[in-house]
């Protein structure tokens, strides 16, 4: 097994339970979505393992670790610092972990709330914590999500987000997010 990918396990082992086993499902479910759309495992366990090992930090030290690692802190972060939680972790990646892929990196960092034209890295890393066998038991409607991810990792993450936001203005929901209405 790749020596980062063991460190990456260590420092997840350490982690709260139930995040170590949210952690352990995005994993399952990364690698599952990476033998069906046919991208590298390694790439996808590396960021899978690495994606919340800022999740557990304080607000404060969210935003310390930030600005420690020079990331931009807009009012959004200053006012929902567990955005920055993403973020952290790539960082933490790069730096603690010697991971320079910038796929990985990126996969990590933008896991949380994705952005425009990700890459099927990204897309993969961003489902797969969405489906976590933890979330879908918190959340049954995730596995609507979870049998899309199958077939379109795209109408996945519209699904996603159209029940993440369901009863959110369309402006603000589908329209915002290229998602149609």
């Amino acid at each position: 097994m790749h020596p980062q990918i063991e460190a990456l396990r260590a420092a997840v082992s350490r982690l709260p339970q139930g995040l170590a086993e949210h952690v352990e499902g995005t994993v399952a479910e990364a690698r599952r979505l990476a033998r069906r759309y046919g991208i590298d495992e390694e790439q996808v366990e590396l960021a899978a393992w690495g994606h919340d090992l800022a999740r557990a930090f304080s607000p404060q030290e969210l935003l310390a670790a930030a600005r420690r690692f020079s990331l931009e802190v807009g009012p959004a972060e200053e006012q929902a610092p567990i955005l920055l939680h993403g973020a952290v972790a790539a960082e933490m990646l790069r730096r603690d972990y010697g991971i320079d892929d910038p796929q990985v990196l990126a996969a990590a960092r933008f896991h949380t709330v994705g952005r425009a034209g990700m890459s099927l890295l990204e897309k993969i890393i961003f489902v797969a914590d969405k489906i976590s066998p933890d979330k879908v038991r918190a959340n049954p409607a995730l596995a609507r999500v979870r049998d899309l991810a199958d077939r379109d990792l795209d109408a996945a993450i519209a699904e996603y987000f159209r029940h993440r936001f369901w009863g959110v203005p369309a402006w603000v929901r589908g329209d915002a997010l290229g998602l149609g209405g």
